[in-house]
């Protein structure tokens, strides 16, 4: 019975079968008889039922299994294991159990547990069990037992629950003593990571915390502050990372005590969100631990702090607050990083110097501020402070070689300039391209005003971007990088001050002004030191002083120049009615008229002038639609679906603009023979007939209505009108043309050149900038600002005939900046300066001093960059809105539909013969034209060869030729392709054939603005012959109410002459100077006089009258 084996079902079982189902010896197995096994808990007098076989083999063998208990009897056998080893065994309670269980014996001691014993407890601690810690600590610490009742003697303990102070074992219950040890657990391990923090991170070598202010040398490797450094580890998302890795308990406390929760699950709230207030309490904890560890948080902002001018007693509470450093630590900081950043520019010129190459400009401008004293007494005056600002302008897409000396200084020896004549400035005006980009500006501005045309908007802008309409477009990728240089005392007005003030910034970029060797330096500013600097070059060249200088006159002066220009022509008198002049319109619209229309606020005159222009084009477009309302007509062809094209659109914008804005136009609206004429082409229509109002100035009363006027001894003299007195324009008999539609064209036509090029600049296309600024060479010397002739002549004859192709290039493609490196965002590099200027005008004002103080030349001057930069940085690193820098205009809406329904009912862009109304605008253009070719031109070609003459005798003495062979050499043609390139940079716009010019339109402009200037260009009401081109701009320039002395250059102020004029050997002051200027305007009266008699003989051309009017013309007394 023994043989047989045992059925498939059953397992076999082997000799430490026993072993096997029982591995856990404490609990013991059933004895192999089933039917004799009894629970430990069954009483011990209870037998075990017998088993009965339910098999019909008698051989089967017996049940070795008991039967499955259920979880209650599992328990109950558990508990009652406890209960014996509690009883039986020799603990006294479970605490002494517990640390016998968990004994942990020393390395050097045996270990007295058993094999099972040590394994059990390993295994449970290390989580190898089911049943982990993470089920018996919680057990432990909410079990009811663990806290004091309320009434125990025990209740003080329920105080003592996180306790922060005293032993960790004062509480006896174990709930306040886990809590307490957890506490102190949890603020022991954060205390070493912020320690960790207030280091740096060897991960991570390229951030560093510790940023010192400044170093005294005995530390060695001590990390000391840069722009560059400071400014790129500021960034709250990567700090706030970096906390969260290196400080992850730290992190995960603030950030859940901090953290606004829903349903369990964090949200970041949009006015104040968690993570930043975490970056900002963890940034003071590490500063509190280190107050060198200021590199995350606290330096940046004390120096936001300072470039905010905070005051001083938030800078004092806040670096309490850990928050940021000190106001001291930041001026230290200041220094360190202005000292840095000079050696760092120093040593980047003299490596572009060595290598032969110029990659820097020299960008200045004068700064000047009022300081009061309200307290004032000996020593203790009010006073301008003033001073000198420059920047260092760094050059791109220059050629090898583009600033050599040698190549420019023969082609200056040449004398080539002297070639050139009012047609050949003329023909150089790219007049193609404006018959395309002008009448582009014009569908732009019905674009933008009707909604149904929006959608070609983006088409407009494109074809601003792209050939043919953009003539020479800066790199779009390219960043310009400008550092400010330290400020100084001097008076760049004066010669003497401006010979200073270039040195002081020449040392201050490792420029060798004795030596410069065959490099130019190019040197940048408004007229005025555009002027100067021009002298210095004349009067300094035999000396050798001031070699290598070529400069040019900026852009955004020379437009504010042109702005002034404009509203002086065209705003006519204060109390006009005539709708054509600006104050009318200003009235009609609520707008304020200038004070001084030659000397006016720029932005709010560019605002008023702008909508101005504007009606005046849309009431154009409106009469070219045939409609009352635009807005009417244009829904009504969207809901027939038959809106027009972008080139159906610029077909009708060529013939508004020749209609409307050109010379042609402006001299056919003086005839009604000719603007009536049926077989002109594109003729202005006809409104109705002109019926002159009655004058409101009633007839003085005869003597026979006065009776008594005889016995009246002494006579009644009236007041004298002032010399100010608006002057009201009176026609001749016989007059046939529409005044007032002549004076609107001209202005559709100047600010049309005005918008043109403020277009341009932001664009970065210096190619139509420099086209309209030819074209203000005509402007200009057709009005008031002759200096800015002279500037703008002066430039172009150096780019043209003395500068190479490299050397043209090099200064065209860096005329203007993009600090921002956007598209879109390229500016003047003057009204860059004007901007920092304005800083260091404020900076003055609140804090006092000379700009050659310590604290403005090596704290703030050459910082002010980054002031603009960090706090840009600031708002952009705790997402805060970009707060606007200006005042937001309002909406003009209102005002626009007001000045469009007055030129609507004054018909003022119809042709109604005999119409004028007292107000007479200038035609500059053709005026300028005039002056230009009567001698204005030769004038400035014979006194500009100074230097060209110098040149080409020191030439002659070198090589020994005679005065004859060195003319002969001089009159070779001239290998100038300026014309060339400048043309075939942008390639001549396609036009239709009826559009396109023909050849003869040039040589008819020429006569026409011959014919048109040869009245208005010796006498016109509104000029009054004082030379405005160097005014003070009332927009935040610097440059105050001066003029350039005619002979030495030195700056007039508020009628004072300052001659300090430069002796013919070493530049030394000649005593007699004085004397020879107060001769010659002596002599000026006498002058005025000859030109006043010639002005009451010429005959007016123009319009058949003779102007009663009186002007000074200044085409003498101009020259420098």
């Amino acid at each position: 019975m023994h043989n047989i084996p045992p059925h498939p079902s059953q397992p076999r079982l082997n000799r430490n079968y026993r072993t096997a189902l029982n591995p856990n010896p404490t609990i013991p197995l059933p004895p192999a008889n089933a039917a004799s096994y009894r629970p430990v808990s069954a009483p011990p007098n209870t037998a075990a039922a017998p088993a009965q076989s339910s098999t019909p083999f008698p051989h089967q063998q017996p049940r070795l299994r008991a039967k499955k208990r259920t979880e209650k009897q599992k328990k109950r056998d558990k508990f009652a294991a406890i209960e014996k080893v509690l009883t039986e065994y020799p603990f006294k309670n479970v605490g002494e159990f517990l640390l016998t269980l968990f004994h942990n014996p020393d390395r050097d001691e045996p270990d007295p547990r058993g094999k099972k014993h040590s394994r059990s407890v390993a295994r449970f601690l290390r989580g190898r069990t089911k049943i982990k810690m993470s089920h018996v600590f919680p057990l432990i610490y909410r079990h009811k037992a663990s806290y004091p009742a309320r009434k125990s003697v025990d209740a003080h303990e329920q105080k003592q629950m996180f306790a922060t102070t005293g032993p960790v074992d004062q509480s006896n219950h174990a709930r306040p003593y886990l809590s307490t040890w957890a506490t102190r657990l949890v603020a022991s391990e954060g205390r070493k990571q912020v320690g960790r923090a207030t280091r740096d991170n060897p991960d991570d070598p390229d951030r560093t915390v510790q940023l010192r202010a400044q170093t005294n040398g005995r530390r060695a490797n001590a990390h000391v502050v840069t722009w560059t450094e400071l400014l790129s580890n500021f960034n709250l998302k990567w700090i706030a990372s970096k906390y969260c890795i290196r400080l992850p308990l730290v992190w995960f406390c603030t950030e859940f005590w901090a953290a606004p929760m829903s349903k369990g699950v964090v949200f970041v709230r949009k006015r104040r969100p968690h993570p930043i207030i975490q970056v900002g309490a963890i940034a003071s904890f590490i500063v509190s631990r280190n107050r060198y560890a200021n590199g995350d948080l606290a330096l940046i902002l004390g120096i936001w702090q300072f470039a905010v001018k905070a005051h001083v007693d938030l800078k004092r509470v806040y670096s309490r607050f850990g928050y940021s450093v000190s106001d001291t630590t930041s001026r230290n900081a200041l220094n360190t990083m202005s000292t840095a950043g000079f050696v760092e520019l120093k040593e980047t010129v003299q490596e572009a110097t060595e290598s032969g190459e110029t990659k820097h400009a020299l960008l200045l401008d004068n700064c000047q501020e009022f300081c009061e004293v309200y307290e004032q007494g000996i020593g203790r005056q009010s006073e301008l402070k003033v001073g000198t600002a420059g920047t260092h302008i760094t050059l791109d897409d220059c050629a090898p070689g583009a600033f050599a000396a040698k190549p420019y200084y023969e082609r200056v020896a040449k004398q080539d300039r002297t070639k050139l004549k009012t047609d050949i400035l003329h023909d150089d005006i790219d007049w193609p391209h404006l018959r395309v980009v002008i009448p582009l500006n014009w569908a732009r501005t019905l674009a933008e005003y009707i909604p149904e045309l929006h959608h070609l908007l983006p088409e407009i802008n494109t074809m601003f971007r792209t050939e043919p309409v953009a003539k020479r477009r800066m790199r779009e990728d390219r960043k310009t990088i400008s550092r400010p240089l330290s400020t100084n005392s001097e008076r760049s007005t004066e010669l003497q001050g401006m010979f200073r003030a270039v040195g002081d910034f020449d040392g201050q970029m490792g420029i060798n002004s004795e030596d410069p060797g065959d490099l130019l330096s190019w040197i940048r500013g408004d007229g005025a030191s555009y002027a100067n600097v021009l002298n210095l070059t004349d009067v300094c060249m035999p000396t050798g002083t001031f070699k290598n200088k070529i400069a040019t006159p900026e852009i955004w002066h020379t437009g504010a120049t042109d702005l002034n220009s404009t509203s002086a022509n065209h705003y006519g008198p204060a109390t006009s009615s005539d709708p054509s002049s600006l104050s009318k319109c200003s009235n009609i619209a609520g707008l304020k008229r200038p004070s001084n229309t030659s000397s006016c606020d720029y932005y709010p005159t560019v605002r008023n002038l702008t909508l101005i222009w504007k009606a005046g084009v849309l009431n154009c477009w409106r009469i070219h639609f045939e409609t009352d309302d635009l807005h009417d007509y244009f829904t009504g062809l969207a809901a027939k679906a038959e809106l027009p094209d972008l080139s159906s659109l610029l077909g009708d914008a060529m013939l508004l603009v020749d209609r409307y804005a050109t010379q042609g136009a402006i001299k056919t609206s003086l005839s009604a023979e000719e603007s009536l004429n049926p077989n002109r082409v594109n003729k202005i229509p006809a409104g109705s007939p002109w019926v002159a109002p009655k004058s409101s100035n009633p007839a003085p009363p005869d003597d026979d209505d006065l009776p008594g006027l005889d016995d009246i001894d002494t006579p009644v003299i009236p007041p004298k009108a002032p010399d100010d007195a608006p002057k009201f324009h009176q026609e001749k008999d016989g007059f046939t043309g529409d005044r007032v539609l002549r004076n609107s064209q001209i202005f559709l036509q100047d600010f049309g050149w005005w918008i043109e090029f403020a277009r341009a600049v932001p664009e970065g296309d210096i190619g139509r900038v420099w086209n309209i600024m030819k074209i203000w060479i005509f402007k200009f010397a057709g009005s008031s600002h002759s200096n800015y002739v002279r500037y703008l002549l002066e430039v172009y004859c150096m780019l043209r005939y003395e500068a190479s192709t490299d050397l043209r290039n090099a200064i065209l493609d860096n005329w203007l900046l993009n600090i921002k490196g956007e598209l879109g965002k390229w500016i003047p590099a003057d009204l860059h300066q004007e901007h920092y200027n304005k800083w260091l005008e404020d900076m003055v004002r609140k804090h006092g001093g000379e700009f050659d103080d310590k604290f403005y030349r090596q704290t703030i001057s050459p910082n002010v960059h980054f002031f603009l930069q960090i706090k840009e940085e600031v708002e952009t690193a705790f997402d805060l809105e970009r707060r606007s820098q200006t005042h937001t205009s309002a909406n003009l809406d209102a005002e626009l539909h007001l000045l469009l329904s007055a030129f609507k009912e004054e018909e003022m862009h119809l042709f109604r013969s005999g119409r004028s109304m007292g107000h007479k605008a200038v035609n500059q253009f053709a005026r300028g034209w005039r002056v230009l070719d009567e001698g204005k031109l030769s004038t400035f070609l014979t006194k500009s060869t100074v230097l060209g003459k110098f040149l080409q005798e020191v030439r002659r003495k070198e090589m020994g030729e005679t005065e004859d062979e060195t003319e002969t050499r001089a009159e070779s043609p001239a290998s100038s392709d300026f014309d060339h390139q400048m043309r075939s940079d942008s390639p001549t716009p396609s036009l239709p054939a009826s559009d396109a010019p023909s050849d003869s339109d040039h040589s008819s402009l020429r006569s026409l603005c011959s014919q048109d200037s040869s009245s208005s260009y010796r006498s016109e009401p509104e000029d009054d012959g004082i030379d405005r081109s160097d005014a003070q701009l009332r927009s935040g320039s610097s440059l105050g109410a001066m003029t350039v002395h005619p002979e030495t250059g030195v700056m007039m102020m508020d009628g004072v002459v300052e001659v300090e004029e430069e002796g013919k050997e070493g530049g030394q002051e000649d005593s007699g100077g004085n004397d020879e200027e107060e001769n010659e305007e002596d002599a000026q009266p006498e002058e005025e006089a000859e030109e006043d008699e010639e002005e009451e003989t010429y005959e007016d051309e123009e319009d058949g009258e003779q102007d009663d009017s009186e002007a000074e013309d200044d085409s003498g007394s101009d020259e420098g």
